[in-house]
Formats: C-alpha cells, structure tokens, sequence
C-alpha cells in the first residue's frame, strides 16, 4: 500500500512530534519549582487557639489536633472541640487502637489522660493524674506520649510517668529526655543538653556523645534504607547503622537551606523525607537527597513555623503550625507552580519550546528557565495574550492588537495579521497544509515555504466576524465559533482564498428564544461537537445538518456547559466546563468520567470560560490558572484508600424543654414519642476538598433521597410512632455511590398509645359503657315511670275531668232541678202568699160586711175565725225571703244592703227575674197585668240606675 504524500508528510511529523515531547518534556517540566496542592485552616474554621502543638488520626480516619484551647477533632467537614478539666492546650496525643475499643491519650500542664467514646459515640474524658500517689506536681507539661514494651510513657522535660495499663510508676531521669525515638523494639533518646542513649526502660546507655554534630540536638530518627536516619536540627542529617552503631554523614545538596531554617520536625513519607522547619516552612526530600519541594509563606504555608508533623492513611502530610494546621496533599495528581514574586495575571494558554516554560497571560508572555529559576515578562509582549503555539519549531502568540513570532525572546509583528488573534490550527483543507487563524474580525491563512517556515499568506475573503475558536473537519468545513452568538459553517474555494459557502447557526434548538446564545465548537474523536449550555450536537455530514450527539447527552448528562475538549490520547479526554476540569474516558462505547478537580479546590482558578489544559508527551496535563499554572500527572495516581460511611451521633430532643440526648449508634434504638425530634450526624473522613455529598432516605417516611445539609446532617421533626430503617449513602460529584450505612430505630407508641394506656381504654369504656347502660336503663325505666304517670296522671286526669263533668252535669242537673224547685218553690210561695192574702182580703171582708151588718155576726165571724185558722202563723213573705236566701246565697240580704230603697214588690220581682220568669209568667204570678210587669220593670231599673242596654234579667241572675 503507497502513502500519500500529504500522509506521509503529517505521519513523520507526528512522530517527530512525540519523540520531542517525549525527550524533551519530562526534563522541562521536572524541573518546574510544582509544589503539592495546600489546604491550610485558621481559628476562623476551627474556632480555637491559633497553636497546634500534636497531631493523630483515629481508626475511623478522624484527624485530631493537641491545640491551645485542648483537643481538635475533625473530619473533613466538621470541627469540634474536646476541653480539658483544666481547660488548657493539648501538648502531646497519641491513639492506642484495639478491636474493643480506642483511646486517645493526650498530654498537658499538670495533667494526662485519654479521651474514649461511650456507647453514644460520645468522647468523654479519664484523667490518669489522680492514679499517681504522693507526687506533688511542679510545672509538668506533658510534651510527649510514647508506646514502648506494651507500656506508655508520658514525657515531661524534667519526669517520665510510665502508665502499664493499671498502674503509673514515677521515674525522673537526670539529665532530663527532650525526645524519644520509638524504633522497632528500641526506644532511642536525646537527652537535654546531652548524649544521644539507647533507653531500655529504665536506664540510659550512651550512643553517641553531644560533640558527634557540634552540640546539637538529634530531633528524629527515620528510617533509611536498612538504617535509620538521624535528624538534628542544625548540624547535618546522619546515617546511623545499628550494626557497630556507625555514623556516617548525609551530604545531600539540599542541606545548605535545611541548615538555615532550623529543623524542628521530621517524618517518612513514602520515599521522601519531610522536614519541618522553625522559620522556613516545610521541605520535602526524596531518597536521594534531592529537594523535591519547599512550601512556606510565601508559596501556600499559612505560616512558616512547624511544630508538629503527620502522616495520614492517604499518605498526605498534616503540619501544626504555629498559627494553624495546613494539609499538604503530597500524592495528588495535582501541583502547583504560582510564582508569589510575579504577578502575572490570568494565564490563556500554556506552551514548553526548547526546555522552557511559556505563560500567555493577560498581562503578556512570561517565560521560565530551569537554569536560573526565574519567571520574566518577554520584551514586547506587555499586552493582553490569548494564545501561544508552536508549529515546527516557530512560536506564534496572538495578542490584542494581532500576531506575533517570538524569535529570540523578543517579539516580532506578523505582517498581515494587523487583529487580535485568537486561535490558530494546523489543518489540510483542499490538500493544501496550512495554519488557519481567527481573529477579531477575520480568517487568516498562513503557509509554509520549501526550507519549512510558516509564513502570513492572505486572509480569507468574503468573511468578517469576531471568532473565537475554530475546528476543521476531514471534509474541509471550518467550524467558527463567534465570541458571543452562535456558529459559522464555512467552506472555501480551490485556493482558500475566498469563503464559498457560509452557513449560520445561531441555534440548534428550535424551543430557543434568544439569538445570542455562544456555541462552542470542539473536536471529539475526530469528529466535530458543539454545546449550547443545554445540549451536545453534532454535524451529520452525510446529511448536512447538525442533529443531537445522543452518547455525550446520555453518558454525561449536565456536562453540556464544555467550552474546550482537549485530548490526551485516542480514549482520554479533559472536558473544561465552568466550574470544574472533567477527566473522560471513552471505554466500551461509553464515555465515562476518570477524575473530576472542581475548582472550589484550586487556591486561584481561573476565570469562568477561559479555562485551558496542555497536554505534553510525559503523561502530563497543565491547567491555566490566576496567576500560576497546575499539574496533572498520571503517573502519581495513587490508591484512594477506602473510607466508609459512618455515624457521628444520633440526637433527639424533647419537645417540651429541648432537653438534648444521645443514642447508641451501633445497636437499634428506642426513642420515646415525646423526643421524636431526631438528628443524624455523618462522618465521612476524606481531606481533598473534592466534593462529596450524602444523602439520606427514612424508609416509610421519606419518598426519595434527600441531601444532608452542609455539616452532613439529617434531620427529622415530629416522626409518628413505628419502626424505621435509615439508610444513607455518599456519593462523588460524578454521582458514583462510594459507600452507604444503615440505622433501624424505633419510636415508642405515645402513652395514650400503649398497652396500658389501652386497657385504662378498655376500662374506662367498660365502666363508661356499664355508666351509660345504667344510666340508659335508668332513663328508660324513668321514662317509662315518667311515661306510666304520664297515663296515670291523665287517667285521674280523665277521670277527675268526667268526675267534674259529672259533677258539673249534676250540678247543672242540680241546678236546673234547683232552678225548676226554685220556680216551684216559688210559685208555689206566691200562690200560697197569694191564698193568704186572699184570704186575708176575705177575712177583712167578710169583717167589714159584719160591721156593716150586712152578714150576720155569729155567722160571719165563725168564717173569720175558719179563715184565720187557715192562715199560716208566720208571714208566708218573710219564709219565702229566708229560704230563698239560703238557695241563691243571701240574695235578699245582698240586694237589700247595696240598693236599701228596693221595697218588698221589687224585691218580689228581682226573685222572680233571677229565676228568669217571662214578664207574662211574672204577671200571673203576681196577679198583675204584663204592663203592670213592665212598669214594674221600669222602675226597678230606674232604682239600680241601669241604662237601656244593660240587661236586668243577666244582672239578677250573676248577682251575689
């Protein structure tokens, strides 16, 4: 098979092109003052004393602190506190670590003991002072804390308090112990202003004597090789071999700067040695003595005095300082170079050229030599920069006011390219190689001549806009993405010369109402994608359309915000989005995401939308940052060690006083309904700032996962009795579960709810129901007495009223019979006061005929005496006027006292209207004429002063 020759061509320089990078990058780069990413943490986080004096890491990989104020705990999230009883600093920790439990033995004025969790995960303190007998303390600070032969030995400058688990036994070595050295089954010491002893626990045996480094002190004592390492502070680092107890020198290069900042602290890291420092910061030093870093203030250490150093479970390096505790995370991927004397802005784009470093930032070009160890701005390039390239070893930087080589440090005007550039790439359109650049206003082509130098050529007619980037296909189309709005597709002629064919984007969503939305143009795989903010697209060229990339859309959902795709090789890929740098690989048809650096992680990031990488031959990426640049390397990538989730604490607290308590996380729990205000405290130890979140879900309460908040909390208000099972989980920002913990509990039935609370029910309903069955039958039978008296009563009732209605019928009956008896008693008395008138009328009569002598006397006076014997004795009137008394209630007597002028006749004829007699029945009975009757009556009413329309006969009968 034959090679084209424009293959061929770009085939040997590709090779070319990695062979350099390969040879020529690593040495270039190495030689870059990066230092490891520094998290440093000041009383503003942590809210205690500004010194921290000991460091320790805990079994559940809780980092603790001996601080001023007493013993800091924190586990990536939170900081929490722990006093002392006499509310001093902590000077010395160290953890003693069993499968039963863990206990965290601290140091301090005229104290020691050791913190252990309770069975509410609680850390509560046991001081160990009082176990010593007759012992008068004098000024004791507890400044070390040490393991030797299944004993521990709490270290003061002047007493040695030997704890074997039970009992504390005094000793007071003179000289007095500055340090001890714990090594294997030895313990080395340097004594105060004195020899250097191997200590067997209870006596010190010399080693070597003071004059052996000048009178100084030995501060560690480090592994080396197959001896160890003797450490002083200001007199040389020593090999010290066990065998024969020989010293040898360690003459490293890096020792003339060690000598001068006064080594307070040393530890192992991996195959480095660190060294902490009085007035310098902290050194790093690899086996062969070789300076791999130096961090003080002026480079990221909060603060250049080392009091304490710690290596953590991931390897990374934990510094006490004299005013707050820096993190040093020794085997990131990441490191930093952020040149402190130079401020030299937000940097663009990054290039190596020759073994130098190149910057194009926005305040010019920098560069920096590894011979001289100096970053300066290029004469010329004091101006805004966006891009510095290199194609065949020319170097072409575009800047504000256009194009420029730089050729020897200084700059030179491309003419022709009179715009800001700002992209340029090497492309073959048409079969033609060329450098294809965008500007503030237009497309430029420049091509090479026969010795192999690009020169300016033209600049494409037919065309103008503002671009920022562009990307060319294998078809020849150029992607031009404008600074602001939307993309260009262009297509030039045979000579590239004059743009043929252009088509505008503004949107590749027809939902999208803004015009001016930025489109940014990418190669992915060969192949051309775009990103509108919302959605990966890409051009279809068999049908000439933009249509969506479904596999970038469906394996990275919400990454559609990448402004650059940089590749670093066929299947690995840095997408720069607005907020963080996303490593992605391609495997198995998928795109999947390797590592992720947000950058809320970096100290300067760089600005949104101008992020940039370098990717060079030694498996290394560069990032773009404010003020500095940041290193990626693939070949540190080391091991995460596993860390799970835990519980912290469980709280719940009662609602009446807000009384707060503690549960057992570790067994299921009981929580009476009156406390069923529960928080749940997370802990999950990682330190790399890279963001994590939990999240938890109460099955039976809540319908989905919900996020804890910032302290990783949960909280749950007001929980109905039942059983509950909590499960949380916490996730990496690329949503990929690392590990998960779950906590069943349960909450007590309210007391109204219980057992008993049920059977007080049940016998409170008994007795209300026999109450109210009771009562019921009580009512019903009062209702039925009521109901029986109810008929009783209106039987008497009945029968008292037909007894009236008897009674009342007798007496009308009575009366009517009185009333007939009355008439007939009266008739009967005016017939027989009318006989005896009669009579008497005959008696006188027959009398007066006597007298006239007209009857004979003998004969007539035996008829007066046979009509005297007929006459009643007693007045036949007055009779009838008693009796009728006592029939109509003293009628006579009544009418006679209110009208006194009534005469006999009235009287007569007032007896006869009460016993309504018509005015005929009156007539015959009085012997008089019916008008005499109404005469009568006239009269009468004309005694009682009755009107005409007042009725005599009712007035007699109603009288009484």
């Amino acid at each position: 098979m034959t090679m084209h020759p424009t293959c061929k061509k770009q085939f040997f320089t590709a090779i070319f092109t990695v062979v350099f990078m390969v040879l020529v990058m690593p040495s270039a780069a190495q030689d870059i003052p990066f230092i490891p990413p520094v998290y440093n943490y000041t009383t503003d986080h942590y809210d205690a004393g500004n010194q921290n004096w000991a460091i320790a890491q805990g079994s559940n990989g809780v980092i603790y602190f001996g601080n001023d104020n007493g013993l800091l705990s924190y586990d990536g999230v939170n900081w929490k506190l722990h006093n002392l009883p006499n509310n001093l600093s902590v000077k010395s920790i160290f953890i003693d670590s069993h499968d039963h439990y863990e206990r965290i033995y601290v140091g301090s004025f005229e104290e020691f003991g050791y913190f252990e969790s309770n069975e509410t995960n609680q850390l509560i303190y046991h001081t160990l002072r009082h176990r010593i007998a007759k012992y008068q303390f004098h000024n004791d600070e507890i400044w070390n804390i040490y393991p030797f032969n299944g004993k521990l030995y709490f270290q003061s400058f002047s007493t040695i308090f030997v704890y074997d688990g039970k009992e504390i036994r005094i000793q007071k070595p003179y000289p007095a112990v500055l340090y001890f050295f714990p090594v294997g089954k030895k313990m080395f010491a340097q004594l105060i202003g004195n020899d250097f002893c191997l200590f067997d626990g209870e006596n010190f045996h010399p080693v070597f004597t003071r004059d052996r480094w000048n009178d100084d002190n030995v501060i560690a004592l480090l592994p080396f090789k197959d001896d160890w390492l003797v450490v002083t502070s200001k007199n040389g680092l020593y090999r010290f071999s066990e065998k024969g107890f020989t010293l040898t020198p360690w003459n490293i290069p890096a020792w003339k700067e060690l000598k001068q900042s006064t080594i307070n602290r040393a530890i192992v890291s991996g195959d480095s040695y660190i060294f902490g420092t009085i007035n310098s910061g902290i050194f790093a030093i690899n086996k062969d003595g070789e300076k791999i870093w130096h961090i003080d203030r002026g480079n990221g250490l909060n603060n250049n005095t080392v009091l304490s150093l710690f290596r953590d479970r991931d390897h990374t390096i934990w510094a006490a300082l004299d005013n707050g505790i820096s993190n040093i995370r020794t085997h990131s991927p990441l490191s930093f170079f952020e040149p402190a004397d130079s401020q030299i802005g937000p940097v663009e784009d990054i290039l190596f050229h020759n073994n130098r470093l190149y910057l194009a930032t926005n305040q010019g070009v920098y560069s920096y030599s590894d011979t001289d160890g100096n970053l300066f701005r290029i004469p010329g390039f004091d101006i805004q920069s966006w891009f510095i390239k290199s194609f065949d070893n020319q170097v072409f930087v575009g800047h504000n006011l256009g194009t420029s080589l730089l050729q020897d440090f200084h700059e030179t005007p491309i003419p022709g390219a009179h715009t800001g550039g700002m992209d340029i790439k090497e492309a073959t359109i048409n079969g033609k190689d060329i450098l294809l650049e965008s500007s503030y206003t237009s497309l430029f082509v420049y091509k090479q001549d026969s010795a192999g130098k690009w020169s300016f050529s033209h600049a494409v007619e037919g065309f103008s806009d503002l671009i920022k980037n562009l990307e060319i296909d294998h078809a020849g189309n150029i992607w031009a993405g404008h600074m602001y709005k939307g993309v260009y597709r262009l297509k030039l002629d045979e000579e590239l010369r004059k743009a043929v064919e252009i088509e505008s984007y503004q949107s590749f969503d027809s939902t999208q109402v803004s015009t001016y939305r930025p489109i940014k143009v990418m190669k992915l795989r060969g192949r051309i994608v775009f990103a509108d903010g919302n959605r990966f697209f890409t051009y279809d060229d068999i049908e000439h359309r933009v249509i969506p990339f479904d596999p970038l859309n469906n394996d990275l959902p919400g990454f559609a915000d990448t402004h650059r795709i940089i590749p670093v090789n066929d299947n690995l890929f840095w997408f720069i989005r607005h907020k963080e740098y996303v490593l992605v690989e391609y495997s198995k048809n998928k795109y999947v995401i390797k590592d992720r650096i947000p950058y809320s992680i970096l100290n300067n990031p760089p600005n949104v939308g101008r992020a940039n990488i370098l990717v060079t031959g030694d498996k290394s990426s560069y990032f773009c940052m404010n003020g500095g640049i940041g290193k990626y390397s693939f070949s540190e990538r080391y091991p995460e060690v596993k860390t799970d989730l835990q519980i912290a604490f469980i709280t719940f607290h009662n609602r009446n006083n807000d009384q707060r308590f503690y549960l057992n996380p570790f067994q299921k729990g009981t929580i009476s309904y009156q406390n069923n205000n529960i928080t749940f405290r997370f802990l999950y130890p990682e330190f790399s700032k890279k963001i994590f979140q939990v999240e938890s879900y109460l099955q039976g309460y809540d319908s989905r996962w919900i996020n804890t908040d910032g302290s990783r909390s949960a909280y749950y208000h007001n929980l109905p009795a039942g059983d509950y099972t909590l499960s949380a989980r916490i996730k990496d920002s690329s949503g990929k579960v690392l590990s998960a913990v779950n906590y069943s509990f349960r909450i007590k039935n309210p007391w109204y709810k219980t057992g008993w609370a049920y059977l007080l029910y049940a016998l409170f309903i008994g007795s209300l129901a026999g109450f109210l069955i009771r009562k019921q039958t009580q009512r019903i039978i009062r209702k039925k007495h009521k109901l029986f008296a109810e008929q009783e009563n209106r039987r008497l009732a009945q029968i008292e009223r037909q007894e009236k209605e008897i009674t009342a019928l007798q007496n009308e009956k009575l009366e009517a019979e009185l009333t007939y008896k009355g008439k007939e008693l009266a008739s009967a008395a005016m017939m027989l006061i009318n006989h005896s008138e009669f009579l008497k009328g005959l008696q006188e009569n027959i009398q007066s005929l006597i007298l006239a002598g007209k009857i004979n006397r003998t004969e007539g006076n035996e008829l007066v005496s046979i009509i005297g014997k007929n006459l009643p004795e007693e007045d036949e009137w007055s009779l009838f006027q008693r009796n009728f008394d006592l029939i109509h209630k003293n009628f006579f007597r009544n009418l006679k006292e209110r009208y006194p002028s009534l005469t006999p006749t009235d009287l007569k004829l007032c007896a006869l209207l009460r016993l309504n007699y018509s005015s005929k029945e009156i007539a015959e009975m009085l012997n008089i004429s019916i008008r005499g009757v109404e005469a009568a009556r006239y009269r009468l009413r004309k005694k009682l002063n009755f009107s005409e329309t007042e009725n005599l006969v009712d007035f007699m009968i109603k009288f009484q």
